[in-house]
């Protein structure tokens, strides 16, 4: 067993680490070796309001991620301790930097089960923090549009200091004409949350009948027993959130809340410590909405290389003048959302892989 878990994290680090890395990197090279012009760079001021700055997005990044272990934990049920919701959040996260969006979900189903949760409340786990997040996401970006004004979702093509690149100045001002139909992105928002409430509090019987259906297939005879116990776990899962009274809402809510809050602000507070005072930062926020909708798009692990061209393009206006001062800020920012939980996934991926590993054990001897 010891020999297969060190030959599972070998596997992930070999495979699956060096790809986003060196897609990411090669980008923020690229840009900087086109572009570099060190009276650019005089555009970063260094003081009092940069430390601060830093901090914040820090702080930011702590509330950001203790929010997410509470839900995680909350919603398993309490089923998880915090440790292991906190490795299992860090697991999660690490498993969106090394993947891309499209198979991010079986790599957080795979983590939440090894992290000793059922297949079924696996499944709600993963269902509800979505739903969630999509409500979340909907409702806030919908009060900031009506208080900000439609302005938000109004990016003009003007970004002076991607002149020099015409690659890059196509792609970047692509993105920035592509991000007035933000709108668009919203709406799906809206479906998706319509979508999964529907999965995990209309249709939860209806889903039970799908999986016992589904596993009358001749196909699937012999998996059969699995199937049906999948789907009796999912409809056991999906009565108990129903079930659950107010206050389990009000903290899923507010943890919710605050974890998208925080991911968002880390952003913000790192246009606050290098950019110029006089910029609106309600606006440095909202935008922040607008860039999640890209970031979303199935494309490289962990959007790697697409983060930082987006992030740029969709916050010229907001960045120190210089595209050589704007790749550095990118860069950074990506240090705080990226770059650190690929480093701590790779310290804790041996360790985890060990302790969970007798969450497969009885599947393993089952065949």
């Amino acid at each position: 067993m010891a020999d297969t878990t060190a030959d599972d994290a070998q596997q992930v680090r070999t495979r699956n680490i060096v790809l986003p890395i060196a897609l990411s990197v090669g980008v923020s090279a690229y840009l900087i070796a086109t572009n570099f012009k060190p009276s650019s760079l005089s555009a970063i001021h260094v003081s009092g309001k940069t430390v601060i700055g830093l901090l914040l997005a820090a702080v930011a990044l702590l509330i950001r991620d203790g929010a997410f272990a509470y839900k995680v934990r909350l919603s398993s049920g309490e089923k998880l301790s915090w440790g292991q919701a906190i490795r299992a959040i860090v697991m999660w996260e690490f498993g969106a930097a090394i993947t891309p969006k499209i198979g991010e979900v079986a790599f957080t189903f795979f983590v939440l089960k090894r992290s000793g949760l059922s297949f079924g409340r696996s499944t709600g786990v993963l269902v509800l923090n979505t739903f969630l997040d999509n409500v979340v996401f909907v409702v806030v970006f919908g009060i900031l549009y009506v208080v900000l004004g439609h302005h938000i979702l109004t990016i003009t093509n003007n970004c002076p200091d991607l002149v020099g690149d015409t690659v890059m100045q196509k792609i970047m001002l692509s993105v920035r004409l592509v991000a007035n139909k933000a709108w668009i992105g919203y709406i799906l928002f809206c479906a998706l949350a319509l979508f999964f409430g529907a999965a995990l509090f209309a249709l939860p019987r209806r889903r039970r009948l799908f999986f016992h259906r589904v596993s009358k297939m001749p196909l699937l005879h012999r998996f059969q027993r699995g199937i049906r116990h999948l789907g009796d776990e999912i409809d056991i899962t999906a009565r108990e959130y129903k079930n659950q009274k107010r206050p389990f809402w009000i903290k899923m809510i507010a943890a919710t809340l605050i974890n998208w809050s925080a991911r968002y602000a880390i952003a913000s507070a790192l246009v606050f410590a290098f950019a110029d005072s006089s910029v609106n930062f309600w606006d440095v926020y909202a935008r922040q909405y607008v860039l999640w909708m890209f970031l979303i798009i199935p494309t490289t692990p962990g959007a790697s290389g697409w983060a930082e061209i987006t992030f740029i393009a969709l916050n010229c206006e907001f960045l120190p003048i210089g595209l050589p001062a704007k790749i550095a800020l990118a860069v950074i920012w990506r240090i705080y959302t990226y770059y650190l939980y690929l480093l701590v996934g790779i310290i804790v991926l041996p360790g985890w892989l060990k302790r969970t590993a007798k969450n497969v054990a009885p599947a393993k001897a089952q065949h």
